[in-house]
């Protein structure tokens, strides 16, 4: 099964990117998105940024994985 998670753009170096998401920040390959910028949101699958999202949409994306995460 894959996954893909949205996250908030945090930080920029050339071809990679801090993302955080849930409170966890990680790096991504921004390659396929050269247009992102500095807390824009994207969908991150494996490691990589995969398409823009709106804010809103992301945002309650990630309300839905908080409420997951949170009745386990």
């Amino acid at each position: 099964m894959c996954l893909a998670v949205p996250a908030r753009i945090i930080s920029i170096n050339k071809n990679l990117a801090i993302a955080e998401s849930l409170g966890v920040s990680r790096e991504v390959d921004i390659s396929l998105v050269p247009e992102v910028k500095k807390d824009d949101y994207v969908i991150v699958h494996a490691g990589f940024a995969i398409q823009l999202v709106d804010k809103n949409e992301a945002l309650i994306t990630r309300g839905y994985w908080k409420d997951y995460f949170d009745e386990k």
